[in-house]
């Protein structure tokens, strides 16, 4: 009897829950959901701020149409206010056309003036131009570039003098061979790769004060019946690399790197031998000797051969170079006057048989 009472209890306490749900929805469909599905989603024409006025969408205008009417047609008076928002399309107009394009007009045909190279008078503000092209230079190859050799000095004659003689020491061993081996090949290579002559090369790149230092010691030892030659004079940068040895690094040499000294022009030491085999007797002699030149060993253990200028070889260089030029001048002048005494010997000898 209690499980009968128990069970009715439940199946009154599920019908009103069943129908409490039922009240509520209902009470959502025709209070919410009906509403909205008879709502439409476009503004009414009651609300003034939906309204679009035409007049802004009528008056267009370009600059090049001619002026736009401002009065509109009567039968559009009455849509000139406000047009409601309308989906499909606006209202037909038939009334006169609003906006005429302007007719493209054809460009001015501007005559091309004449084109010439050539002013035809100072007063005059037209100018002509020669139609014919300008005839093109002809180029020819461009030179080959050298370094530029050191000019000769105001003593004609002088310079050939100290050059010709240093070239004929350098001559006197043509075996150029030192402990290292045999360089003879390695001037004539860096001679060829700059461009120049032999005697351009070796002799030319020295500094002409130092020629004129080597000229001087030069002739001194071969009064003294020391035959001399050099093993190596001028050497760049490219023949101080190619060299073997006990040497100086690339550049620094006083031979004539171009960081010692300046490159071709300015070479200021030579290697200097006897062309006999006797080395020592040149060494010594420029031991003795070589300060009045202003020649020195520096390094008679390590590189025996190597001379150098040193101390005020300038100054002592000038005076060398003006003593050769008073010896050459006064040489020159001997000659002047004994030609003229022969000349006249010869004049008076002719006269004499003539008669």
């Amino acid at each position: 009897m209690q499980a009968f009472v128990a069970v009715r209890a439940a199946d009154r306490i599920s019908h009103t829950a069943i129908l409490l749900a039922g009240v509520l929805c209902g009470v959502l469909v025709f209070f919410v959901a009906v509403p909205l599905a008879l709502s439409s989603p476009y503004p009414s024409p009651k609300e003034g701020s939906w309204i679009i006025h035409r007049s802004g969408m009528m008056h267009v205008a370009s600059a090049i149409s001619p002026p736009i009417r401002e009065e509109l047609p009567a039968e559009l008076s009455h849509q000139a206010s406000a047009i409601s928002w309308n989906l499909v399309s606006l209202p037909a107009y038939d009334g006169p056309a609003l906006f005429v394009p302007a007719e493209p007009t054809k460009p001015a045909q501007v005559a091309e003036p004449e084109v010439t190279y050539s002013i035809a008078s100072a007063s005059s503000t037209e100018v002509r131009l020669d139609p014919r092209p300008a005839p093109m230079p002809v180029l020819g190859p461009a030179p080959a570039t050298r370094p530029v050799e050191p000019a000769k000095r105001s003593n004609a004659g002088t310079v050939d003098e100290v050059n010709d003689y240093l070239w004929e020491v350098y001559q006197r061993a043509p075996v150029k061979k030192d402990g290292a081996g045999d360089f003879t090949w390695k001037d004539p290579i860096a001679a060829k790769r700059m461009g120049m002559s032999m005697p351009t090369y070796v002799i030319g790149g020295m500094d002409p004060d130092f020629r004129e230092q080597l000229y001087h010691a030069g002739r001194a030892m071969d009064e003294a019946g020391i035959r001399w030659s050099m093993l190596s004079a001028f050497r760049d940068d490219y023949r101080q690399q190619i060299a073997a040895g006990f040497k100086a690094r690339t550049g620094n040499s006083l031979h004539g790197g171009s960081r010692a000294t300046g490159g071709y022009g300015n070479g200021r030491a030579a290697d200097v031998i006897s062309a006999d085999g006797d080395h020592g007797a040149v060494w010594r002699w420029i031991d003795r000797n070589g300060a009045k030149y202003g020649l020195r060993r520096p390094m008679p253990g390590a590189d025996p051969a190597h001379i150098q200028a040193g101390g005020t070889w300038h100054d002592i260089a000038i005076a060398l170079r003006d003593t050769r030029s008073k010896v050459a001048n006064a040489n020159a002048s001997v000659k002047e006057a004994s030609a003229k005494s022969k000349a006249a010997h010869s004049a008076e000898k002719d006269k004499k048989s003539a008669d």
